[in-house]
């Protein structure tokens, strides 16, 4: 069972990564979010017809940021577009992505010699640099090791997921509100797994089979089919056969995790 390993930076990921917790956990707004899931629209359908490298919390990451980062922020800034483009300027450096662009000083006394239309020229073409699609996933990283959030989130989706009809969605759907089941891939297992550092949740029972051998791996929805959850990789989590034939329909995760060591023991 091999793990990818991959450079990532998570330059602009920690504070993306608390707006979407605030935004599902506490939702200080009381938005709705039924537009971010339904299966209308096709990249949506596709994630929820079978499981996907790039998950619904991937989709949910970049629709978010492009709202709220992109689009609001130039929106409530769109008389100070040098603003704009030294923020963008600052996330490009994060990422070591370096086009050649005039560094921008608001101070600059000269500053007054941009026209708008060159202003505004220059924050499109640094926009489209933006590394939107890389950002997300490394938001992705920090938040699907969270299973609380991941419960939250879940639960989120499974509240627009309950009211879909079997005769708008037939390929997706069993009966309505339900969706087929599918069977996860050897990498989502291998995510999870590797997440969940070999053990079931509920109980910590070792799944490796380095020391115990004969315990069953089961791979199980967080929020159950059954009450609108999906086949996305960030609904499962690792149970042994035991807490998993116990759970039922239950919708239910822990905060239980392998820390790199305690602070409570002195060996």
């Amino acid at each position: 069972m091999g793990i990818d390993y991959e450079a990532i930076r998570f330059w602009d990921a920690y504070s993306v990564a608390e707006d979407i917790r605030l935004d599902i956990e506490e939702n200080p707004e009381k938005e709705s979010f039924e537009k971010y899931f339904m299966p209308s629209r096709a990249e949506i359908k596709a994630i929820l017809k079978a499981p996907l490298r790039w998950t619904l919390l991937h989709q949910f990451i970049k629709d978010r940021y492009l709202e709220r980062r992109i689009w609001g922020f130039e929106h409530h800034r769109k008389d100070m577009l040098d603003l704009v483009a030294v923020e963008y300027q600052t996330i490009l450096e994060g990422y070591g992505i370096n086009h050649g662009f005039p560094k921008i000083n608001i101070d600059a006394s000269d500053f007054n010699n941009y026209e708008e239309n060159e202003m505004q020229e220059l924050v499109n073409q640094l926009r489209e640099l933006i590394p939107i699609e890389q950002i997300a996933h490394e938001t992705f990283q920090l938040l699907f090791s969270n299973r609380k959030f991941l419960k939250k989130f879940n639960q989120l989706v499974a509240g627009y997921i309950r009211y879909l009809k079997k005769s708008e969605y037939p390929d997706i759907l069993k009966r309505d509100g339900v969706l087929y089941r599918k069977t996860l891939p050897g990498w989502a297992k291998r995510g999870i797994f590797y997440r969940d550092k070999g053990r079931c949740i509920q109980c910590s029972r070792d799944l490796t089979g380095v020391i115990v051998t004969g315990e069953e791996v089961h791979y199980d929805h967080i929020v159950p089919l059954a009450v609108g959850g999906t086949n996305d990789p960030g609904n499962f989590q690792l149970l042994c056969r035991r807490c998993n034939l116990s759970k039922g329909v239950n919708t239910f995760t822990s905060e239980i995790y392998p820390t790199y060591w305690s602070l409570h023991l002195e060996k």
